[in-house]
């Protein structure tokens, strides 16, 4: 049964409140809207792999296009150091609020306003700053963006099911131009019917998608999120699936058959909810990330592949590993992926494991009429209010229902 409980409804008559907690040498900031709580998180680089993005040269400025709120296109103009060099030229550079910008290569320039302008906006990521945590609240839940709509339609589909979307968080999205077709990355099935809170109901529409998407050689996804009728949430996992056949495609078709399999037999069950098939593996340790990039005899995965050699933004879902319950989620700053793990555990404890959502980078947040950058004492406002997430596919929508 999804419900809130009482003291939720009375965070939800005084509005978000912010708290300082004290830690060992350590503060963390706390901010609690309806519905979900938020945590900064210290990174404490001593013990991790990855270094601290460091300025090593002088201020200059670029601009690129970009889109303001309205999605009208405009010329952003940056002041921004750079963080390394390739060929004598600044590859990787950081502003002021800690927002990183991959320059070099570079897109096509015009000379516009006076200025040379990059035709579209550089790949760019959360750099510098402590993690941030996500924790739903009791009522709360995580639902995927439903096959065939947009953020904004989702909103609308979600409401005629009772719920109300806060926002976005984590991501695992492809893509954020207002008139590019993105490409969802995850099979989802969604039955609202199956909520406590729509019992007796008029019967509501189901959601799934039509097939397993991204279910390919190079990439194909093992692992995501269920959810049951009573609110909790536990992590989905296929990696044990073993194809039998002569050749790799046919070892690969008979996994995805055994997926397609499971997933019917899973949506038969009158508890589930809502399930997520979107990410590559469970990571309990830095060796399953490997084990993602070479399975078998086919290379595998987008990020995965760079998992050593580029420190960017990551999105995550924390599991308990003995129970698989969810935990919450996170964004960090740039890591390697497996000092995500590490940042995981120093929240969640020794029990937690993680899943990969960030794609190209693109860990953010995003929340309806809500902006806690202060509340978080974050420098870089993007971080959580990035309203070009509502433009994309792949979504990690926050979903209330009381």
């Amino acid at each position: 049964m999804v419900t809130l409980a009482p003291f939720i409804k009375l965070i939800g008559l005084l509005g978000c409140s912010t708290l300082l907690v004290n830690c060992t040498f350590l503060q963390t900031k706390v901010a609690e809207p309806n519905g979900f709580r938020l945590e900064t998180l210290a990174i404490n680089y001593d013990n991790l792999a990855s270094k601290p993005a460091t300025p090593i040269s002088k201020v200059f400025q670029f601009s690129f296009y970009d889109y303001d709120l309205n999605w009208k296109k405009v010329i952003k103009t940056v002041d921004v150091t750079p963080l390394d060099y390739r060929d004598n030229k600044p590859h990787l550079v950081i502003d002021n609020n800690g927002r990183e910008y991959l320059i070099d290569p570079g897109q096509d320039r015009v000379n516009t306003q006076g200025k040379s302008v990059l035709t579209n906006t550089p790949l760019n990521w959360y750099g510098q700053g402590p993690a941030i945590t996500f924790q739903p609240q009791p009522g709360t839940l995580i639902i995927p963006l439903l096959p065939n709509h947009t953020y904004q339609t989702a909103k609308a589909e979600i409401a005629k099911t009772g719920g109300k979307v806060l926002g976005i968080f984590g991501t695992t999205f492809k893509g954020f131009s207002p008139k590019k077709d993105s490409i969802p990355l995850s099979y989802v099935y969604f039955n609202p019917n199956r909520l406590a809170a729509n019992a007796g109901k008029t019967k509501l529409s189901v959601y799934r998608s039509a097939n397993l998407s991204g279910q390919s050689a190079p990439n194909i996804l093992l692992s995501g999120l269920i959810t049951y009728g009573d609110g909790h949430s536990a992590y989905l996992d296929f990696s044990h699936l073993k194809g039998k056949g002569q050749t790799n495609n046919e070892q690969l078709d008979d996994i995805k058959t055994q997926i397609r399999k499971e997933l019917a037999q899973l949506e038969d069950e009158p508890e589930v909810v809502a399930i997520t098939l979107d990410t590559h593996a469970i990571i309990r340790k830095p060796e399953d990330i490997e084990a993602v990039v070479e399975r078998e005899d086919y290379q595998h995965g987008s990020s995965f592949l760079r998992h050593e050699t580029e420190s960017v933004a990551r999105g995550l879902r924390v599991f308990d590993n003995q129970t698989k319950a969810y935990l919450g989620s996170m964004i960090t700053p740039s890591l390697l992926m497996k000092d995500c793990l590490k940042a995981a555990k120093q929240k969640f404890g020794s029990e937690a494991v993680i899943q990969f959502l960030d794609g190209e980078a693109s860990a953010s947040a995003y929340f309806e009429n809500y902006n806690p950058t202060q509340d978080l004492d974050l420098k870089d406002p993007t971080v959580v209010n990035a309203f070009r997430l509502t433009g994309a596919k792949g979504l990690e929508l926050i979903v209330q229902y009381e």
